[in-house]
């Protein structure tokens, strides 16, 4: 199982968390790997300034926003998922 977790503090909330936690959803199912990905939201991740932030595992990513997700998704996530 891999473990995404979205911030949606304050400032990653203000800068579309919510918007890149639903487009997630959507391209896991689309992606067909639903079902390996265990979707969570998390409190401030202390990189408020670099947000929306994203952990794929223990990797943070920051600037995650709508236009990030699908290769975000296809270039770490799906990998994980067949490991």
């Amino acid at each position: 199982m891999v473990n995404v977790s979205i911030c949606v503090g304050s400032a990653c909330h203000m800068k579309g968390a919510y918007a890149t936690t639903k487009l997630f959803r959507e391209e896991l199912e689309k992606a067909g790997i639903a079902d390996k990905v265990h979707l969570t939201a998390s409190f401030c991740m202390g990189n408020c300034k670099d947000g929306p932030c994203a952990k794929v595992n223990d990797t943070l990513f920051h600037h995650v926003d709508a236009g990030r997700v699908p290769s975000l998704i296809a270039e770490e996530i799906e990998p994980l998922t067949r490991a």
